[in-house]
This record gives structure tokens, C-alpha cells and sequence, in this order.
């Protein structure tokens, strides 16, 4: 990947991970969601509900609407993450407070016994720190509302792929002001940290 490359001329795959609860030692992946993206153009879409193996908390529950009954006759974690990772490929993976999720994937990646990807990241938690800096509060949802974007159904996998795709690209316009950037002002971490 040439980091002096375009911003919009870079495929960036957006993830999110709705799970059984906090903890990538103890908790499991429920929902797998992604939106692959160049600039403003959704390139692809993947969602998939995967049965954790282990029951949803309560809380996880309330927040995802998912529930243990969802997910009894869905594939194994382990069943859906090789056409996850194919899904992502080599693209920068993009996440709203990036060590959550890559914690649950590369939780789900040493149970399955796959290595985990080196792709390069980008949190978008950490790039609206940049591009939006004195906000009261930094969570994916709240910046949505403060900025205006398009709102859909909060906590979905797929969904909130897509409302991070959406951030992102606001954190880009922000941060542009002195024409395209390239990938190096928007990477946050490297191979998965």
C-alpha cells in the first residue's frame, strides 16, 4: 500500500462486530458487519448473524436487539470469519474505537487458529479527535447526531459499518482543506493494533 496514495482513490473496508458482551477473553462475535468503499461509492456489503456458542448477556441484548433465539440456527464464528477476511481482503479496515473490534477479531482469529491480517487501520475515533477537536463526547452515535449524517439503525453490525464509513468520510472533508489527502494522515495504527 503506497501511503502517499489519494484518500479517494483507496478501497477502505468499514467494520463492526455486535457481541455477547465486553470482553474479547470471555465474549463472542453475534453479528458481523462491513462496507467496503472507495471515496463515496459503496463498493460491497457483507452482514451476517453467527451463533457465539456461548449466551448473549442481557445488556449486549437490549442494545443490539439480538437475541439467543436469532442466532441458535446461524453458522459458527468460526464458520463466517474466512468469508469475513476475504471480504476485507487487503483493503484499510476502518473502525469506530478500533480496539474493541480488532479485539473480538483477533479473539475469534486465534480460536479459529488464522492469523490475524496486516492490514493497516484507521479509528475513526481517534481521526474525529483530529478533524473535530472539543467535542463533549466521542462515541460513533453522538457524532452522527452532532454532524448531521444520515442516521440509520443504530447498533447493527452492518449498519453502523456503514454509519463509520459515513464518519469517516466527514473526518476527510475536514481534515482536506488543502486538497486530497493521502492514506499517511488518516492511518491510526498498523497491522491490527
Amino acid at each position: 500500500m503506497d501511503e502517499n496514495q489519494a484518500v479517494t482513490n483507496t478501497v477502505f473496508t468499514a467494520i463492526d462486530f455486535e457481541t455477547t458482551g465486553l470482553y474479547p477473553a470471555s465474549d463472542r462475535i453475534v453479528e458481523f458487519g462491513a462496507v467496503r468503499f472507495r471515496g463515496p461509492e459503496v463498493l460491497a456489503e457483507f452482514e451476517m448473524l453467527a451463533n457465539p456458542g456461548v449466551p448473549i448477556g442481557v445488556e449486549a441484548g437490549a442494545v443490539s436487539g439480538i437475541s439467543n433465539a436469532d442466532v441458535i440456527g446461524s453458522p459458527a464464528v468460526a464458520q463466517v470469519l474466512p468469508a469475513f477476511l476475504e471480504f476485507i481482503g487487503d483493503s484499510i479496515i476502518i473502525a469506530h474505537n478500533a480496539p474493541f473490534d480488532l479485539g473480538f477479531l483477533r479473539a475469534a482469529m486465534n480460536d479459529a487458529g488464522v492469523t490475524p491480517p496486516a492490514n493497516q487501520i484507521v479509528d475513526t475515533q481517534v481521526l474525529a479527535m483530529k478533524a473535530f477537536p472539543r467535542r463533549k463526547s466521542y462515541g460513533l452515535q453522538n457524532l452522527a447526531l452532532e454532524l448531521g449524517l444520515p442516521p440509520n439503525r443504530a447498533h447493527r453490525a452492518k449498519d453502523d459499518a456503514m454509519m463509520c464509513m459515513r464518519l469517516f468520510l466527514a473526518c476527510v472533508d475536514a481534515l482536506s482543506f488543502m486538497g486530497d489527502l493521502p492514506v499517511s494522515e488518516v492511518l491510526t495504527a498498523h497491522r491490527g493494533q
